[in-house]
């Protein structure tokens, strides 16, 4: 665990100063109350309530100990961490069924060279090969279709401005935005104002991929003599 890191914590104990939560790895965390929600609190078992989860990012970590922050966490990062929760705890129970009585031998030898098995299964994607190292030949089958089965495609925004003061701006804008990419659709909204939406089947390869298409527009917009400013859509 590093500082910035966004992680699932449990509220074990609320007071009007402190939260305090349990961290993934057992040890306590804490979050002061400005770090809860942005202006006064009036009450705050609106945000934070003993026995539930939250996503929380890591401020600062001071040895066995995390600062933690509610607040900081946006609404697309909160999503991402519930569903790898969700897609980890449908893997661990995928493996126990299939695994059956060896899973507790596997799952020891993965966990010795993996974190946890859902980065495993993340790995197994891009190398199939790892399933020869770990799984036994008659349940390979099996777990690699448990690893492939389809995934919800999440869906990443930004607000696009583009201000072009050439007379022929509406071609330009044409230009900047002919992207040739199925997985990208633009949406107009008002004068110089555009929707962008990305569709992509990992939430975390998409962010990066979404960095470089806002890099080539706004590349495209400079060498069209435009004015280009993006911000991401919450």
């Amino acid at each position: 665990m590093n500082e910035g890191d966004l992680i699932l914590c449990k509220v074990k104990e609320v007071t009007n100063t402190i939260t305090f939560v349990e961290m993934p790895n057992g040890q306590e965390g804490t979050i002061i109350s400005s770090e809860i929600a942005a202006g006064r609190i009036k009450l705050m078992r609106q945000y934070v309530v003993p026995n539930k989860q939250v996503v929380c990012k890591v401020l600062r970590i001071e040895g066995n100990h995390a600062h933690l922050s509610l607040r900081r966490v946006n609404s697309k990062e909160k999503k991402e961490v519930l569903q790898k929760f969700k897609q980890s705890q449908s893997i661990n129970v995928s493996f126990k069924q299939i695994l059956k009585e060896d899973e507790e031998k596997i799952k020891k030898k993965i966990l010795n060279d993996f974190d946890t098995l859902y980065e495993f299964t993340t790995e197994v994607r891009t190398a199939p090969e790892l399933l020869q190292k770990y799984i036994p030949k008659e349940k390979q089958t099996a777990i690699e279709k448990i690893i492939n089965k389809k995934r919800k495609n999440e869906q990443l925004r930004q607000n696009i401005k583009i201000k072009c003061l050439e007379d022929d701006g509406l071609t330009r804008i044409k230009k900047i935005f002919d992207l040739k990419n199925d997985d990208v659709k633009v949406t107009y909204i008002s004068a110089g104002n555009f929707s962008l939406k990305l569709t992509v089947k990992d939430f975390k390869q998409g962010k990066k991929e979404m960095v470089d298409i806002l890099e080539e527009l706004e590349k495209r917009a400079k060498e069209n003599n435009c004015e280009f400013h993006a911000t991401e859509d919450k």
